[in-house]
């Protein structure tokens, strides 16, 4: 008789932990973007602070990316023109060290000095592309009006060396979550957050 009921409340136990298991990686999964965008704000206000450098995150409808800041009237273009060479770039370094690896003899010359004096200072790179069914708008304290991320849409976030960054939200929403977030200016930290999950 204990055994039948302590394998009940067994029973009635784990019942309860499924749903609620169920609902925590749910909520993982779409606090995911909120996530990633905070770590590479703090990522970039390091960098520029630390390099005495501005930094940027740029916003599109794909997701959004994170580099060294270089022209303030450069567009979107621009930006996907300098992802382009240093993809180029490091695809070359690592033929280079494959072929090393492999007991083949390269030139001493590591890089295209072309591709070199277009990108130097972009070492670093991050980036974070928006899953299937998930949309995102954007709005700086310039904006009235939010900013659907989406067709040829583009914004950059841009981190001063002094550690300074424009106040900015931002929300995402799937069919079962929304997240609203605005980070601080002084810190990149999370200001304020609403959200729901389904």
């Amino acid at each position: 008789m204990e055994l039948v009921i302590v394998l009940s409340v067994l029973v009635l136990l784990s019942a309860t932990a499924i749903p609620s298991i169920d609902g925590v990686m749910k909520e993982r999964q779409a606090r995911e973007p909120v996530g990633t965008l905070l770590l590479m704000a703090r990522e970039v206000r390091n960098r520029a602070l630390t390099e005495q450098r501005p930094y940027q995150i740029a916003f599109d409808s794909d997701g959004f990316r994170a580099s060294r800041y270089f022209n303030p009237y450069g567009g979107r273009e621009e930006f996907d023109k300098l992802q382009d060479l240093l993809k180029v770039q490091q695809d070359r370094l690592d033929i280079i060290a494959a072929s090393r690896d492999r007991g083949i003899q390269m030139e001493e010359q590591t890089a295209d000095p072309r591709i070199e004096s277009a990108v130097a200072g972009l070492s670093f790179s991050a980036s974070y592309e928006i899953p299937e069914g998930v949309d995102y708008r954007l709005r700086s304290w310039r904006d009235t009006d939010w900013l659907e991320m989406e067709g040829g849409a583009f914004r950059r976030w841009v981190f001063q060396p002094s550690g300074m960054c424009d106040p900015l939200k931002i929300q995402f929403q799937s069919d079962n979550a929304f997240f609203e977030v605005e980070f601080h200016p002084l810190t990149a930290d999370i200001k304020s957050e609403t959200s729901w999950v389904d």
